[in-house]
C-alpha cells in the first residue's frame, strides 16, 4: 500500500515537472553518479598501487636503516680482535713466573690498555677482561679486570667455550646500561686460553646508532632480537625541530620486562605477534587492523649480522595523508567540472526545449480556434517532423472543418428528402391495401393474394431503413417473392427451407436471398425435354459452422441449367449478385461473401458466409466497424 502511494506521488510530481527541469536533473544525477564512481574507483586503485609502492620503498629504506644501524658490529668485533691479537696484552697476562709486584704492575698495564681502547673506540659502554692471572693480587683501586668465575655460571659462557668469539646476551646491571656484549678468548703463546674480553653495549649506544636513520622519524620502531622478543621501542622523532630530535635520540619509550616482552598496552604488535607473523631471515610488510589509532602498516627488515631486526609500525592514516589531500583536490576539481557541466547542460537543454515550447504555444492557439496558426521548422530532424506534423494537422483540420460544413449542409438536405420520401411508401401501402379489398369485393382471391405478398415484400425490403434484419424476416421476404413468381410463371416452383431454429433470431444483411432466387427463376429453370421439365426446385439450407469464428453458412441450390461456361463473379455484369457480395464484404469484412459453383447433379449452388450476430449490441459493434 505504501509502495503504491509513493508510486502515485512520484508520478504526480513527474507530471507537474517541466521537461527542461527533468532533463537537467537527470543529467546532473547521471554525471554525479558517474563522477562519483570514477573518482572512487580511481582513488581506490591509485591508493592501492601507491600504498604498495610506498610500503615497498619504506621496506627498502628500513632494510638500509637496519644495515646502517648495525654497522657498529664491525667496529666492535674489530676492537675485540685487536685486543686478542695484542702481543703486549698477551705477554702481560702471562704471570706464572712473576712475583706479586710484577703482577701488580702487569695488571695496571692491562687496565691502561683497556682504558686506552675504550677511549679510542666509539659506541662502547665498557670493556671488561675476565682472567685468573691476577687472582693472587690484591686490588687497591677499581678496574675492569675480573676473575673467570664471575662469568663461568652465565648461560652464554658454555657457548663461548666452543668458539673463539660470540655475541652474547647480558643481564642489565643496576644502572640499566648493559644490553648485549661481544666476548672473545685471548690465547697465550702456547695456545691456551689466558683471558676473556667482553665488550658491553648499552641501550643508549644502540639507540644512538639509529638516531640519525631517517626511518625512525615517523611511526614506532621496535628492536627485535633473534628469538623475536622486543628488546626496546624507540619513540618518534619530529623532523620539524632539530632540538627535539636531539633530545629524543637516547630516549627509550618502554622498559624491558622479564621474558623479553615490552610494555605496549596500546599496541597489538608485541613479541607474540612478531614470532607468529615475521618469517625468519626474510623481510616484508603487513597491514594490521584493530589498532586504537586505526590500521597500522607493520614493516620488518631482514636480520642483520646479529640476527636482530627492526620492526616499524606506521599509521595508515598518516602514511596516506598526502594521497587523501590529492584525492580531495581531485574531488574538488570534479565537483567544479560537474557544476560547469550543469550550467552548460541547462543552456543546451533550454535551446533544445525552445522549439517544443513554441509548439505548445501554437497548440494552445489551435485549441482556441485559430486554425491558421503554423510552426516554423526547427534545425533538428525530430522537431522538424513535429513541426511538419503540426502544420499538416492544422491544414487537415481546416479542410475537415470545411468538409463538416458541407456534410452538415448535405445532411440537412438529405433529411429533408427523406421526410419527403417517407410519404411515398405510406401512399403505396395504402394504395395496395385498397386494391386488396377491392379484389375481395369482386371475389378475385388470386389477385388479393398477390397484393398481400407484394405488400409484405415491400415492407420487409424497406424495413424502416435498417441494413440488417433477422433471419426469419429475410426468409419471409424470400417466400413472398417465390409466391408472387409462382402465380405469374407457367411452371411450378418447389421451395424448401432447412433452417436451424436457433438461428432464426440472428441478424443478417437484408435482401441477400431474393437476388439468387430470382436468378434461379429467371435463368435456371429446367430446359424442355428434361425429366424435370416444368418443375423448378429451390432449396435453402442455413446452419452454423463450427471453427475459430462463429459463422453462418447459407446454401441455395436449384435444379436449373447451371452457370454459363467461363462465368466468374468478378467479371459478371449482373447487378444483383455482385451487389449482395459487395454489401456483405462492406458490412462484415473481406473474409465473408458469396461463392457460386455448378452442382454435379445439375444446377447451381450458392454459398453465403456471414458472421453470427445475435444481439443488438453485437450488431452495433459490426456497424461501427469495431469488429
Amino acid at each position: 500500500m505504501r509502495k503504491g502511494r509513493w508510486s502515485s506521488f512520484i508520478n504526480q510530481k513527474l507530471q507537474q515537472s517541466k521537461l527542461s527541469t527533468l532533463m537537467v536533473t537527470c543529467f546532473i544525477a547521471f554525471n554525479l553518479l558517474l563522477v562519483s564512481v570514477v573518482v572512487w574507483l580511481a582513488y581506490q586503485s591509485f591508493s592501492t598501487v601507491t600504498f604498495a609502492e610506498i610500503s615497498k620503498a619504506r621496506l627498502a629504506l628500513l632494510n638500509e636503516s637496519t644495515r646502517r644501524g648495525f654497522d657498529f658490529i664491525t667496529g666492535v668485533t674489530g676492537t675485540a680482535y685487536a685486543l686478542a691479537s695484542n702481543r703486549e696484552l698477551s705477554s702481560l697476562l702471562e704471570t706464572a713466573d712473576t712475583g706479586r709486584l710484577a703482577q701488580i704492575h702487569q695488571r695496571r698495564e692491562v687496565s691502561r690498555i683497556l682504558e686506552h681502547t675504550m677511549v679510542v673506540s666509539e659506541g662502547i659502554t665498557s670493556i671488561e677482561l675476565y682472567t685468573d692471572a691476577f687472582n693472587e693480587v690484591t686490588v687497591t683501586m677499581a678496574d675492569r679486570i675480573f676473575p673467570v668465575d664471575t662469568i663461568a655460571h652465565d648461560s652464554w659462557f658454555a657457548t663461548l667455550e666452543k668458539a673463539d668469539a660470540a655475541w652474547v646476551p647480558l643481564r642489565e646491571n643496576e644502572s640499566g646500561q648493559s644490553l648485549v656484549g661481544y666476548a672473545q678468548r685471548i690465547f697465550d703463546s702456547r695456545g691456551g686460553t689466558v683471558a676473556y674480553v667482553l665488550i658491553r653495549l648499552s641501550r643508549a649506544d644502540i639507540v644512538r646508532r639509529f638516531a640519525d636513520v631517517p626511518m625512525v622519524l615517523d611511526g614506532k620502531v621496535l628492536l627485535v632480537d633473534t628469538a623475536g622478543n622486543v628488546v626496546m621501542q624507540m619513540g618518534r622523532v619530529d623532523p620539524a625541530g632539530e632540538k627535539e630530535r636531539a633530545d629524543r635520540r637516547n630516549e627509550a619509550s618502554t622498559v624491558q620486562e622479564p621474558g623479553g616482552a615490552v610494555n605496549s598496552s596500546s599496541s597489538i604488535i608485541d613479541s607474540a605477534w612478531i614470532q607468529e607473523h615475521v618469517q625468519p631471515g626474510a623481510d616484508g610488510y603487513e597491514v594490521v587492523s584493530g589498532q586504537p589509532g586505526g590500521a597500522q602498516l607493520v614493516l620488518y627488515s631482514r636480520p642483520a649480522m646479529l640476527q636482530w631486526r627492526l620492526v616499524q609500525t606506521i599509521p595508515v592514516y598518516t602514511l596516506l595523508s598526502p594521497l587523501r589531500q590529492a584525492g580531495w583536490q581531485i574531488l574538488g576539481i570534479a565537483v567544479l567540472g560537474l557544476l560547469c557541466s550543469a550550467v552548460l547542460a541547462y543552456l543546451f537543454v533550454r535551446q533544445i526545449i525552445r522549439p517544443l515550447r513554441q509548439l505548445i504555444k501554437r497548440m494552445r492557439q489551435l485549441e482556441k480556434g485559430d486554425f491558421d496558426t503554423r510552426v516554423q521548422l526547427s534545425f533538428t530532424e525530430e522537431y522538424a517532423h513535429l513541426a511538419y506534423g503540426f502544420n499538416h494537422m492544422a491544414s487537415q483540420l481546416t479542410t475537415l472543418m470545411e468538409q463538416v460544413k458541407d456534410e452538415s449542409r448535405a445532411k440537412r438536405e438529405a433529411q429533408t428528402g427523406l421526410l419527403e420520401a417517407q410519404i411515398k411508401p405510406h401512399f403505396l401501402y395504402n394504395t395496395l391495401d385498397m386494391i386488396h379489398w377491392r379484389a375481395l369485393d369482386y371475389e378475385a382471391k388470386d389477385i388479393s393474394r398477390m397484393i398481400v405478398q407484394l405488400s409484405k415484400l415491400l415492407r420487409i425490403g424497406l424495413s424502416g431503413g435498417r441494413l440488417f434484419i433477422r433471419v426469419r424476416d429475410e426468409l419471409e421476404h424470400a417466400r413472398c417473392y417465390v409466391n408472387i413468381q409462382s402465380e405469374r410463371l407457367p411452371f411450378s416452383i418447389q421451395y424448401q427451407e432447412q433452417i436451424d431454429p436457433h438461428m432464426r433470431g440472428c441478424y443478417i444483411p437484408k435482401i441477400i436471398l431474393q437476388p439468387f432466387i430470382e436468378n434461379a427463376v429467371m435463368h435456371g429453370h429446367p430446359e424442355e425435354g428434361t425429366p424435370e421439365e416444368g418443375t423448378l426446385r429451390i432449396q435453402v439450407y442455413m446452419r452454423e459452422e463450427v471453427g475459430p469464428h462463429e459463422d453462418i453458412v447459407i446454401r441455395i441450390t436449384d435444379n436449373g441449367r447451371g452457370l454459363p461456361e467461363g462465368w466468374k463473379l468478378e467479371e459478371t455484369c449482373g447487378i444483383g449478385v455482385r451487389n449482395v457480395h459487395q454489401r456483405i464484404q462492406l458490412y462484415c469484412g473481406k473474409r465473408y461473401g458469396v461463392q457460386l459453383s455448378d452442382r454435379e447433379s445439375g444446377g447451381v449452388e450458392v454459398t453465403i458466409t456471414l458472421p453470427r450476430i445475435e444481439t443488438d449490441e453485437q450488431l452495433n459493434l459490426w456497424l461501427d466497424g469495431e469488429k
